[in-house]
């Protein structure tokens, strides 16, 4: 056997050190992008942060360590850009095939991108079904945020014209995203999303201001079932009269007999004896640019966020059913096509 010299054992680590180096070199610049002038498709990386609140969010009090996420971009056939686009913020069982299935598929056939953002998998969480204090609200806002920014900059989207949909938690996003000091919390500039649509949020606490807050100008659509015992549609109806009251724009959809997920792809039906609700808490209205908490409907004023939340642990309790409905789930897509029709001045399809 002929023996290596030192120099030449070397020289072949060498080149297994920089054949390596080629082959993991792409993909690490890929990994994090900050504008999609490339124009990418399928999973695209990006940074967003993680605040702890939503009064952090709002008061840019967050720790700006960049926390990097990902979503994944669906672009229409035949595409005649720029386009518009429609970010999909999930719920608390994060992503699901239906936002795929039903959405993406809806938002293509429609002429439009679909970038389906993914705020659990990449820090570490399964669901927050059982469990929502695992990730506060404030970072599913700060990812749809920092998405539309990176959208924004895509030569193939119509920065004028992105949207956001969201199911649940990520409904929850749709009405964060109508005050301007939500969008102000990340985006110095005047990017912000054109039309939001929210699939049952829960709407028992209202984040809004008193009094009235600057409003980002877009309009605001709440699809809701009438049997959902998770996030109950008249919260949501509360929250929609006084939101029209201080001038944003809501059109209001409730669904019979639709439970909480009714727009799953798949027919089901279930019980989760786990999971947290606040169906049975007195609803409120949380004005974290002012730091002043009240009860609705009456409007009387908790001493301090303290005790707002006291209120809340006491009354928080769990076991919820969800379930498709797929009668109502083809209502809602119809719903959504003339919403965005008038929203995004598409051609009605």
């Amino acid at each position: 056997m002929r023996r290596l010299s030192t120099v030449g054992l070397l020289r072949r680590l060498f080149r297994v050190v920089s054949v390596m180096a080629l082959i993991s070199a792409p993909a690490s610049a890929q990994q994090i992008v900050s504008d999609l002038s490339a124009q990418p498709t399928g999973r695209i990386h990006f940074n967003s942060v993680t605040p702890k609140s939503k009064w952090e969010l709002v008061h840019r009090k967050f720790d700006k360590t960049p926390t990097p996420v990902w979503g994944t971009l669906y672009l229409p056939e035949n595409l005649q850009g720029p386009v518009p686009a429609m970010v999909i913020s999930h719920g608390s069982a994060g992503p699901q095939q239906k936002d795929v299935d039903r959405w993406v598929r809806l938002f293509n056939q429609i002429g439009m991108a679909a970038f389906v953002v993914d705020s659990f998998g990449p820090r570490g969480i399964a669901n927050t079904m059982d469990n929502q204090s695992q990730l506060n609200p404030a970072a599913n806002d700060a990812d749809a945020l920092f998405a539309l920014k990176l959208l924004s900059t895509d030569p193939r989207i119509d920065p004028k014209r992105i949207g956001q949909i969201g199911f649940s938690r990520g409904g929850g996003v749709s009405l964060d995203m109508t005050l301007d000091a939500f969008r102000k919390g990340v985006i110095d500039d005047d990017t912000r999303f054109a039309a939001l649509i929210g699939f049952y949020p829960g709407c028992s606490a209202l984040w809004w201001e008193i009094p009235p807050p600057p409003l980002t100008g877009a309009p605001l659509m709440l699809a809701l079932g009438e049997k959902d015992d998770y996030t109950p549609a008249q919260f949501c109806r509360n929250a929609a009269e006084i939101m029209q009251r201080d001038g944003q724009t809501v059109e209001v959809h409730v669904y019979p007999g639709a439970y909480h997920d009714f727009d799953n792809t798949r027919a089901y039906f279930k019980y989760f004896p786990g999971a947290t609700t606040a169906r049975d808490c007195p609803q409120t209205l949380i004005d974290v640019q002012h730091d002043a908490y009240y009860r609705l409907p009456g409007g009387e004023k908790y001493a301090n966020l303290q005790a707002m939340q006291a209120d809340y642990t006491r009354c928080t309790t769990r076991g919820v059913s969800t379930g498709a409905n797929l009668e109502q789930a083809k209502r809602g897509e119809a719903d959504v096509n003339t919403f965005l029709v008038k929203a995004m001045g598409l051609s009605l399809r």
